[in-house]
């Protein structure tokens, strides 16, 4: 896997649910093979991490469909793709805050 995400939540049932759906969606748009990973979710202090990983396909299937809206965004060219990334989840209700790690 290319790109790698720690997400927290405080409401990790639904924001799970709603990134699966915000994925699958991209997955269906993008109409990529890549494949993505949803890691096993740890608490911390009223607090729930998971994981979320792209592979390189997927990662540049999203960034050739969605190319014109990543580059309105500032930054490097990985903080554009992760702001855009950020706020598609948002739009799609996933309340989940994300962190690049990998």
């Amino acid at each position: 896997m290319s790109v790698t995400y720690k997400l927290s939540t405080k409401d990790p049932g639904d924001d799970r649910l709603a990134l699966r759906r915000a994925i699958s969606h991209l997955h269906t748009v993008c109409g990529s093979a890549g494949a993505y990973k949803i890691g096993e979710p740890s608490e911390n202090m009223g607090w729930t991490f998971f994981e979320l990983a792209f592979d390189d396909a997927l990662e540049d299937a999203i960034a050739a469909k969605f190319a014109d809206m990543i580059q309105k965004y500032r930054g490097k060219d990985h903080e554009k793709f992760d702001s855009f990334i950020s706020d598609y989840f948002s739009s799609r209700q996933c309340g989940a805050k994300l962190q690049r790690t990998g």
